[in-house]
């Protein structure tokens, strides 16, 4: 059976202080440096281990992920099985400059705080906004130097 090492690489990725040959002799005793040359245990033991130590770097991009997407759907943008808006809407030059799914959790720190301060001004501006009503004190002043005079 072929092994996809899709999953590994993506893995490995998450830890750039890791290198790939010496995390393959380490699980190998020392045997080999090549993926292809692991057996199916030892390649099983080492993914997971990789897992173990992503998982707290998961749960932390797992927590800011759904803090932003709560802000965002404050700001009025559907949440809800609405990838194509949400990325559209973050990937905004203003916004985060990316799609959702490529923040990392750096990037997503500073969306939360973007989109706080978005909220705290006022949120997010409509283009259906209609102009303000003008007060009724300036239309009543408004009508009198309208008013005709009279001619005596």
């Amino acid at each position: 059976m072929k092994r996809n090492y899709k999953h590994f690489y993506a893995l490995l990725k998450e830890h750039p202080q890791v290198d790939k040959d010496e995390l393959v002799l380490q699980f190998t005793d020392g045997r080999t440096t090549h993926l292809t040359e692991m057996t199916g245990k030892e390649y099983m033991q080492m993914v997971g281990a990789l897992e173990e130590a992503s998982a707290p770097s998961r749960a932390e991009l797992k927590r800011w992920r759904s803090s932003a997407l709560l802000r965002i759907g404050r700001l009025g943008i559907n949440t809800i099985d609405n990838w194509d808006g949400i990325n559209a809407f973050v990937s905004s030059k203003k916004i985060a400059g990316k799609p959702f799914y490529e923040l990392t959790i750096a990037d997503l720190q500073q969306l939360v705080r973007k989109l706080e301060s978005i909220e705290r001004k006022g949120g997010l501006k409509s283009a259906e906004e209609k102009p303000e009503e003008p007060h009724p004190a300036a239309l009543q002043a408004l009508a009198w130097f309208k008013r005709p005079t009279i001619a005596s």
